[in-house]
């Protein structure tokens, strides 16, 4: 699938602040013929954040137009602004101002994920569920995420790893009960069972990422075993390769590398990398 939205430039699908927001530049829309995203990268939204946007836009007013694209049947697709839809049509307002983008999905969802990112909406998981689905459903690169978020290839590498988490784990780093850097420190231990026992370990005894890490070390029999050079080597070709790299110590010196990829332009990228 062509990502013409790499050539255009995020600047170009941006909305303007709304200090910068001029007439002619929205209008405004019922409320009745705006839907929500499909995509939208967002999955959670509190009652009480949307309360308290409720009362900010009954006391204030709607600051910043939300973003919407044309779909069929006269009806308008939300890009960006969908807690600003939500709170508005809870107020029992009829219509919002709304700026409409002549932009496809594709567009549309990198848009969402840019803005959520820049506000900081996005949970690790949800964060980690967009990324996947650039990498799957519209076929970017690691390379192509990292520009668009302004984050390195092995950062994007680590966000993605937190969806390999047992659900409990996932739904624990969703709600904010445990942390990106205590999830991330979890998956040092490669078990499930393992990341489970480090999981109930911090919800019961408060462990610090440094305990954690300790832990980690000591439930994971394959952390004991390894020789310290296959994990330098591990650390060297990850960096190498910008993706996650498993090298499996047999006897005799033997052992398999494991590499991972994300969708077949990601596995081309590799292997001209190697090559």
């Amino acid at each position: 699938m062509q990502k013409k939205v790499l050539g255009r430039g995020l600047d170009t699908l941006m909305p303007q602040k709304a200090s910068t927001v001029i007439s002619r530049e929205f209008s405004y829309l019922p409320l009745n013929k705006i839907i929500p995203a499909k995509n939208q990268p967002r999955q959670e939204m509190g009652e009480r954040e949307l309360k308290e946007l409720g009362q900010s836009i009954k006391e204030k007013g709607l600051i910043q137009p939300i973003v919407v694209r044309k779909v069929s049947g006269g009806f308008y697709e939300i890009v960006v602004g969908e807690r600003r839809y939500h709170a508005a049509k809870s107020l029992g307002l009829k219509e919002i101002p709304t700026i409409i983008k002549e932009i496809d999905e594709q567009e549309a969802f990198i848009l969402a994920i840019v803005e959520n990112l820049q506000r900081k909406d996005l949970n690790p998981i949800e964060e980690a569920e967009a990324f996947k689905k650039l990498l799957e459903k519209f076929m970017f690169s690691l390379e192509d995420i990292a520009q668009f978020v302004g984050k390195d290839k092995t950062t994007v590498v680590n966000v993605l790893r937190l969806l390999k988490l047992p659900d409990n784990i996932k739904q624990a780093l969703r709600e904010g009960i445990v942390s990106r850097t205590q999830a991330r420190t979890i998956l040092t231990a490669e078990r499930a069972q393992d990341q489970e026992k480090l999981f109930h370990q911090i919800l019961k005894e408060g462990l610090s990422v440094r305990e954690i890490e300790k832990q980690a070390r000591l439930v994971s029999k394959r952390k004991k075993a390894i020789d310290p050079f296959v994990l330098e080597m591990e650390e060297k070709l990850q960096k190498i390769l910008g993706t996650k790299v498993k090298i499996y110590n047999k006897r005799n010196n033997k052992g398999r590398i494991v590499i991972d990829y994300y969708n077949p332009k990601d596995l081309e990228r590799i292997t001209r990398r190697i090559k």
